[in-house]
């Protein structure tokens, strides 16, 4: 959505996996290639991190856009991912038995050298680094369930985020272009890794677009520490449920 904003138009001049790179991941594109991808663009670009905001610098001029979701449909979306990934190692703990690995996640404590890992901690202090910090533009915060719900209003608030001035037809077609199905139909263009073979199907990268993964995966134990552990890591109420549902824009 904000490459096509930033672009003005749903056509791309290139695949998002090129243009808008996942800096801080290795995704089988070589450092010098990032570099050298993103410094012959002109104009405006989009950097893909998940690295809290709190962790790298932003000039004068840069917009940071976060984006959370439900802790367990990230969970499970994560799941899903190693899944269909060709480099995942067999210990991964994403990759063992359903219960196991639920409770991995969940009960793992952060660790600050290895802030990558798959964890409800490592989610939750990526969410306070946001909320807390002193940066003074604040980051635009949006919440993957109100982006479902409504695609179209998620488009007018991220263009107002990064000051852009789009007009109806333009986010109609970014809405149509950025949709579920459009973006499955084009997927070696606009997964994460399109193209590089980490996955080994890249139209798999997109599952269901769905929430509320967990329902009927998990059972009432694992449901139960769930929110036992997200109240000890996120006491503040309000912050967990938007967290977990987001707030209509």
């Amino acid at each position: 959505m904000l490459a096509m904003l930033v672009h003005g138009g749903a056509k791309l001049p290139m695949p998002i996996p090129v243009m808008s790179p996942w800096v801080d991941a290795d995704v089988g594109m070589p450092e010098h290639e990032v570099a050298a991808n993103l410094a012959a663009q002109t104009g405006r670009r989009v950097i893909k991190t998940h690295t809290p905001v709190d962790g790298f610098p932003a000039w004068d001029g840069v917009h940071v856009v976060t984006v959370y979701r439900h802790p367990l449909d990230l969970y499970f979306s994560l799941r899903k991912h190693y899944q269909n990934m060709t480099l995942a190692k067999e210990d991964e703990p994403m990759l063992a038995p359903l219960p196991q690995s639920v409770r991995a996640f969940l009960t793992t404590e952060l660790d600050l050298e290895n802030y990558s890992s798959r964890t409800l901690a490592a989610v939750v202090a990526h969410y306070r680094a946001t909320l807390d910090t002193k940066r003074l533009q604040k980051p635009a915060v949006f919440h993957y369930a109100d982006m479902l719900s409504d695609p179209r209003a998620a488009i007018k608030k991220l263009a107002h985020a990064v000051a852009i001035d789009a007009e109806e037809a333009l986010v109609d077609a970014i809405a149509q272009a950025s949709s579920f199905a459009s973006m499955k139909s084009q997927a070696a263009d606009f997964a994460p890794a399109g193209g590089t073979g980490l996955f080994r199907s890249d139209t798999n990268f997109f599952d269901s677009a769905q929430s509320q993964k967990w329902v009927g995966q998990i059972d009432d134990t694992l449901l139960a520490l769930y929110e036992t552990r997200l109240a000890e890591l996120l006491p503040n109420a309000d912050e967990r449920n938007w967290l977990e549902h987001g707030g209509k824009l």
